[in-house]
Formats: C-alpha cells, structure tokens, sequence
C-alpha cells in the first residue's frame, strides 16, 4: 500500500482536463451501490476495486461512502496504466486529445496521488499502476465487495474487464461500471461493424451520445442490466447475476462536487421511485 501524499491543497483538483471523465450524477449512485452493500452484506472492511482512476474523483466519492456507511473500514484498489489509452485516428475529439496529451505528460497520475489524500484517514488505498489485462489475472479470487469497470471503452476493452472481475467478487458483492447511456436494446449497434475500437459515439437518428462498446459488452453478458444515469450494476448470486436496487438510497452527493452540479438530483431520484 502506497502512502497518501502530504496535503498541498485546500480542495480536490478536478479543474480543466482533469474532471472531464467525473459525471457528477453518477458519483451519487456510486455511493448508493456502497449503501447497498451496507444492507446486504455482514462484512468487518469492505473492499472495493476500481478500473479505470483518472484523477480520483470516483476514489474520493468510494471513500466518503466508506466512511458514512462502513464506519471508514475499507480498502480502494485502483487500477489505472495512466497511459494514453484512446485510439485518436477513431476518436479526434477535443476532450480526447486534451487528455492523451496530460497523460504523455504523466500529469493525471500526479493530480490524482494529490487528490486522494484527501480520502477519510481510516480509508485504505492502493494504487495498481498498470493495463487492466496485466493487473485483474493477479488478483486473488472471491476477494473484493464491489468492482467498478471505468476503464478502456472498447467493446473489446470492456469484455475483458468484466470477464476478468466476475470472479473476483465475493458473493453478494456488486460488479459495476460507467458509461451506459444506452442499452442495446435502445441503440443500433451495428457502428461497431465498421469501427470496433470506437470509444464514444454520436447517434445522428437518437440526437445522442454513447459508448457502443460499453453497451455491447455489457449486453452480451447479463441482458438487460439495472441503471441509472449511465452506472450499471448487477449482483452476483452464485453462479448467476441480478438486478440491483437502489430504492430508498440516501441521495449524498459527494463532498468533492459543487451542490449546483446537482441541481436535478431530486427530480431523477423521484423519477425512478427512490425517494
């Protein structure tokens, strides 16, 4: 376990470049997974691994869920190369190439080792520098509560994540992830035929963005999958998977992100019956 850095900043850095991959929303049903585990599970610490860290945010919002709802009793393992990932010939955009050039500059490690000290005292961290193909095969069986896919966004990327995390779960643990805005039932997917490392996709027909490799991967696995805002989930029993439920969540918004970020975060609860 590496040590947490010594403080030299006021707040969380999540300025410019390095917030672009944090969705505020989501972060609110991330520890709302957390909660989740808190009902189900009869656990001393909980252990929870993310793929994919970028510059901390959702560390720090896995940290304060840990905090509130495990009396600050866990562990974060975060898996990231930080290395540039994002194949630019199929995706030019500006945020891509934004951050492919912080990250040949090592700048998002840096921000992020500054961002995470300040996680709750008690709450552990480890940092798995390293591709996700490399790291998850080395990691003990059955060990973790939660697993957290966030990482390359290729249809071929994400099944590899999720192939390598399922057992990595405990029983009862929930694996889960980001960037789902469409399921596949709900899109065309047939963009993966002509271009199958695609990362992010803009629908001309639905007038929306999504991930076409993400909802791909995810499909071909579990079906149709609980979701909310873009974060999936789905729990593991035994051999098989359901669906998770986030009825009745505390609505927390994670203290790293400013109350206005959030100004629809009541509506949407209400929306989906979790109020």
């Amino acid at each position: 376990m590496q040590p947490k850095p010594r403080k030299q900043l006021d707040r969380p850095n999540f300025y410019g470049v390095f917030g672009l991959t944090a969705n505020p929303l989501r972060l609110v049903f991330m520890m709302g997974a957390v909660w989740r585990l808190a009902q189900n599970l009869a656990t001393d610490k909980v252990q929870i691994l993310e793929i994919g860290s970028w510059c901390g945010a959702s560390a720090l919002a896995w940290g304060e869920a840990i905090q509130l709802y495990f009396g600050g009793n866990g562990k974060i393992s975060c898996v990231d190369a930080w290395q540039p990932y994002v194949d630019l010939e199929v995706d030019a955009d500006d945020n891509n190439r934004r951050m492919d050039a912080a990250l040949r500059n090592d700048e998002p490690f840096d921000i992020f080792r500054q961002n995470i000290q300040f996680l709750p005292a008690t709450v552990e961290i480890e940092i798995l520098r390293g591709w996700s193909q490399d790291i998850l095969p080395a990691l003990p069986d059955a060990h973790y509560d939660l697993v957290y896919i966030d990482g390359d966004h290729t249809y071929a990327g994400v099944l590899s994540d999720i192939n390598n995390s399922t057992g990595l779960l405990r029983d009862g643990g929930i694996l889960c992830g980001d960037d789902l805005e469409m399921q596949a039932h709900q899109c065309d997917l047939s963009v993966l035929d002509a271009q199958p490392n695609v990362d992010r996709y803009y629908d001309q027909h639905l007038d929306a963005h999504y991930h076409p490799g993400v909802t791909k991967a995810v499909a071909e696995t579990f079906g149709a999958v609980s979701a909310w805002s873009g974060f999936w989930a789905m729990e593991k029993s035994g051999q098989g998977w359901d669906r998770v439920s986030l009825k009745g969540m505390p609505p927390r918004i994670p203290g790293h992100i400013p109350a206005q970020s959030l100004l629809g975060l009541k509506a949407l609860l209400m929306e989906n019956d979790m109020l």
